[in-house]
């Protein structure tokens, strides 16, 4: 990513600012719509084809001896306005205790998207998955297929590990589900808010249908889809026990007005946590849209507190995993010490070695400051679009009947399997092995892989190893910048540190424009 990218995203965002920086979306206020009571038969639904939902962990284990996982995921278009908010929340800080840095769950939508961003936070260790091309709710086949195979094209990402939706605004029916599952080509959706204080259920697949009542759309229709996964949307509680929200928490009762404020979110978050932490140790959930955090900063604050409070008091029992890793560790559930070194919770740490290429993969490989020069392309549709790529400029934007137009040049696209531990080289059409320094388990291959309607190939049964001895007292957690949870932030900070003087004139505009219109 060079300034160039970062100023034609500058001009397509001062052109419109009502929806450049993300399309909001969030529960629609419809009154839930109960299913038939649920049912489910641990005898007959067994991982990893079927799992019936639950509030206590998978595989019998003991709550208080697992590890609490934060999920934080965020929705809609990825692009240089928006890198600083997501380097803040997902970047600099201590990697989890296993050494992987922190990863979260990207549900992007191609409209106002960069694909290079979206590259450089897969590269980063990020899950990318789909939230349609142009943010339709009760999503029709057609977005959700050519956003795959957008993302897959323009931003690298292996086919294979496309595997998360989720309906944007959070709207969907049984149409819209069948639409999802008839694709095959999809592991899981997250879409269902759930009341935390009644239900507060483990991800589970929905061969028997939803286990709780559909607030933010419709499950009309038979509604079972053996084999896919639902990541619900747990919401966060007020301090008196009514439900806050599942997205960009809401001000609270009896807060400051105009809410929330950062103590406020912190607050919010933390008793959340606790509440969790000290029950079933149900995954936490923190779901945002990066563009509220622009025009509310506060928010941003409260968040950032959050994340430095769990790993000053919590640190040797919280994960913050994106949805495949949380998936991954439920098929093959451990105990705390032994999650440590469970590939279940494994990463490809990112490429950063003297010794490596510069690969055109959104980081800086060899360490010496440089992203990609003279690697990456900038693509043009005056008057609205505008981004950059590795994988050559299409001769129209992508778009739903035609998801990747014809491309120039000659780079290859990434193989649907990826590269395993190496990096795609779309210039030499080629896999190619790189250094990743730092120690971290590398990723488990257990998640089941889709392979047409209805149907998934089992995945690997990983190796766990036996827990490792206990450190010597004042070791947990010192290696954030040897393991890649601190160098990630240097490569983020060399993306915007290439920005030029002109776009920052230009940035200020967009956000003050965005602050007029009240976005």
């Amino acid at each position: 990513m060079v300034s160039s990218s970062a100023t034609f995203c500058a001009f397509v965002l001062l052109a419109s600012t009502g929806v450049a920086l993300a399309q909001e979306g969030t529960t629609t206020g419809v009154a839930p719509v109960v299913p038939v009571a649920y049912s489910c038969d641990p005898n007959v639904c067994k991982a990893p084809a079927c799992m019936c939902a639950s509030k206590l962990p998978p595989g019998g284990l003991d709550p208080k001896k697992i590890p609490q996982f934060i999920t934080l995921t965020f929705d809609d278009a990825v692009n240089l306005p928006l890198w600083q908010v997501i380097q803040n929340l997902t970047a600099g800080w201590k990697p989890n205790p296993n050494g992987c840095p922190h990863s979260s769950t990207f549900f992007v939508s191609n409209q106002y998207t960069d694909y290079s961003y979206v590259t450089a936070l897969h590269s980063l260790g990020h899950e990318i998955a789909i939230h349609t091309v142009n943010h339709v709710g009760n999503s029709p086949a057609a977005e959700i297929k050519a956003s795959q195979e957008a993302l897959n094209a323009f931003a690298g990402i292996p086919m294979n590990q496309l595997l998360g939706f989720r309906h944007p605004f959070l709207a969907f029916n049984g149409q819209s589900f069948n639409n999802l599952a008839g694709l095959g080509t999809f592991l899981y959706d997250s879409s269902m808010p759930e009341d935390s204080v009644a239900s507060g259920f483990w991800p589970y697949t929905l061969d028997n249908g939803p286990a709780v009542g559909c607030v933010s759309g419709t499950c009309d229709g038979p509604f079972r889809y053996p084999g896919l996964w639902e990541i619900p949307l747990n919401t966060l509680v007020n301090a008196d026990g009514s439900e806050n929200s599942p997205m960009d928490p809401n001000a609270v009762k009896g807060g400051t007005v105009g809410g929330p404020t950062a103590d406020e979110i912190f607050e919010l978050l933390k008793s959340n946590f606790e509440r969790h932490f000290n029950g079933d140790r149900v995954p936490l959930g923190i779901y945002l849209h990066a563009a509220t955090q622009v025009t509310l900063p506060a928010r941003l604050e409260g968040f950032t507190r959050f994340l430095k409070w769990t790993q000053d008091n919590h640190y040797e029992e919280v994960y913050w995993v994106n949805n495949q890793q949380l998936l991954s560790w439920m098929l093959n559930p451990t105990d705390l010490p032994t999650s440590k070194g469970s590939p279940t919770l494994g990463c490809n740490l990112p490429a950063k070695d003297t010794s490596n290429p510069e690969i055109c993969d959104g980081i800086d490989n060899k360490g010496d400051g440089q992203i990609d020069v003279g690697l990456v392309e900038n693509c043009a549709f005056p008057p609205l679009t505008y981004f950059s790529t590795c994988y050559g400029c299409p001769s129209k934007v992508p778009n739903v009947t035609e998801a990747v137009p014809t491309r120039a040049g000659n780079r290859a696209l990434v193989p649907a399997a990826g590269c395993g531990a190496g990096v795609w080289d779309p210039t030499k059409a080629t896999c190619v092995p790189v250094k990743r320094p730092g120690t971290a388990p590398t990723p488990a291959a257990n998640l089941p892989i889709p392979a047409g309607p209805g149907k998934f190939t089992p995945g690997t049964a990983p190796v766990i190893p036996p827990p490792a001895p206990a450190p010597a007292p004042g070791t947990p957690g010192t290696g954030g910048s040897a393991n890649g949870g601190g160098n990630s932030n240097n490569s983020s900070a060399n993306n915007a540190d290439s920005v030029t003087s002109a776009f920052s004139t230009l940035f200020a505009a967009v956000i003050g424009a965005v602050a007029a219109f009240g976005l």
